[in-house]
């Protein structure tokens, strides 16, 4: 992605969007939205020359300013997301390093969610290799929190608007479970003309809207085929994500 420096009121950037406290008080870092492991390593080598001043200008990853603690809350369950991900892709829980190197690489270092999926109750009897489809039964309060977590960055980082409150509506579910109009909803953009409700002045969208680079709930890939995500905030600010063309998520905040 390019880099566009952002403008939007100072006023808006004292708090951590996840818990509330002031970024003045506590330690904070940076924490790149969409969480970085979901992208390729290639695209997060370049992202990290960007940061130290080399490579493209198109290889800027988003990120935003939060407080250490929460940013290293994330982890656990993200690396979980990770996990499920790779299993539903290569569907094993154990890949064959050979024809899916990444999964099983992921996999192996990450044992202890392996059995944690294997006990999942309600999965554990379609976890043997001899059972087809192969299905897992995540733990829904683990992916909801990383969903939520990447669209509160997005809605920052892109509109400079900090949703310090619980959304109002979270939903993921594959794409191919979609029926067509559904998909259609989904994927629809929406239509450049007059704007009921600017972004944020200052704000990256508002450059991209100027540009004619975007429009209210059109959609921003970061690294194709790996993650894309759309807002639009002309009403209720809304979040949708497509995680590995597989995984379609959408995160309200009602105003």
């Amino acid at each position: 992605m390019r880099e566009i420096e952002d403008f939007t009121d100072e006023r808006l950037k004292v708090w951590c969007i996840h818990c509330g406290a002031e970024i003045a008080d506590v330690d904070s870092n940076r924490d790149h939205v969409p969480t970085k492991s979901l992208l390729t390593k290639d695209l997060r080598e370049r992202g990290a020359d960007y940061d130290r001043g080399e490579g493209d200008d198109f290889d800027y990853l988003p990120q935003v300013v939060v407080c250490r603690q929460c940013n290293s809350g994330f982890s656990p369950d993200e690396n979980y997301l990770l996990c499920v991900l790779h299993a539903v892709m290569a569907g094993t829980l154990y890949p064959d390093p050979k024809t899916n190197p990444e999964a099983a690489s992921i996999l192996r270092s990450n044992r202890h969610v392996v059995r944690a999926l294997k006990k999942r109750p309600d999965g554990q009897l379609l976890l043997f290799d001899d059972l087809q489809p192969f299905t897992l039964y995540p733990d829904a309060d683990r992916v909801r929190r990383v969903i939520v977590k990447n669209a509160r960055g997005h809605a920052y980082h892109e509109i400079g608007e900090p949703l310090l409150e619980a959304p109002d509506h979270v939903a993921f579910v594959p794409l191919e479970q979609l029926s067509a109009e559904q998909r259609e909803a989904f994927e629809s953009a929406g239509t450049p003309g007059e704007l009921a409700v600017w972004p944020e002045v200052g704000s990256r969208m508002t450059v991209h809207l100027l540009d004619d680079h975007a429009m209210v709930g059109g959609w921003i890939t970061v690294e194709p085929g790996r993650y894309r995500y759309a807002i639009d905030w002309s009403g209720d600010v809304t979040v949708k994500s497509v995680i590995w063309e597989y995984l379609a998520t959408e995160t309200r905040w009602e105003r």
